[in-house]
């Protein structure tokens, strides 16, 4: 696979970023209310159920980018959010 981003729509609800397999080398978070903080767990797979791969806090009107070893997952990733902000997502993938 070819480096790649894929940004993930922006929201508080739970949602797939992106299906099959690959390697995750970073990722950025953003929360997009201005007054309220974001989580946001990364797991392999397609539900809540998956194995977690990162997990990160934003807080309010603040953002973050992580570069991270190349981490192998299988089936996806999904992103299981959760706090009461508004969380905008960018995977960087190799």
């Amino acid at each position: 696979m070819a480096s790649m981003s894929v940004a993930v729509a922006t929201g508080t609800s739970d949602v797939q970023g992106f299906t099959g397999a690959g390697q995750l080398v970073g990722y950025s978070v953003r929360e997009t209310v201005g007054s309220d903080s974001a989580t946001i767990t990364l797991r392999d797979g397609t539900t809540t159920g998956g194995a977690v791969i990162a997990s990160d806090t934003v807080a309010g009107g603040t953002a973050r980018a992580v570069l991270l070893p190349s981490v192998p997952f299988s089936t996806g990733i999904f992103i299981d959010r959760s706090g009461s902000g508004s969380s905008e997502v960018v995977l960087y993938l190799a």
